[in-house]
C-alpha cells in the first residue's frame, strides 16, 4: 500500500493508485453489508425459535409479540 501511495503522486500511476483505493473501499463495503446482513438474519431465527417455543408452551400471541419483538402476522405465520 505505501508502495501504491508513491506511484500515486506520479501521473502515470495515479490512475492505477485511485482504482485500488476504490476497489478496497468496495470490498470493505460489501463485507460490512455482509457482516450486517447475518447479523440480523441471526436475530430473527433467534425470535422466531423462542416464538415456537412460547407458542407451544401456550403463551398468547399478545406475550410473544411483546417478548420477541415479532409483528403479529409472522406469529401466526409459525401457528
Amino acid at each position: 500500500m505505501d508502495k501504491l501511495k508513491e506511484l500515486g503522486i506520479d501521473d502515470e500511476f495515479g490512475a492505477y493508485y485511485d482504482a485500488e483505493i476504490v476497489h478496497r473501499k468496495e470490498i470493505n463495503s460489501a463485507r460490512s453489508d455482509g457482516y450486517n446482513d447475518g447479523k440480523q438474519e441471526g436475530k430473527r431465527e433467534t425470535a422466531t425459535f423462542i416464538a415456537k417455543t412460547m407458542l407451544k408452551a401456550g403463551e398468547s400471541v399478545n406475550k410473544v409479540m411483546s417478548y420477541t419483538g415479532l409483528k403479529k402476522k409472522d406469529i401466526q405465520l409459525l401457528m
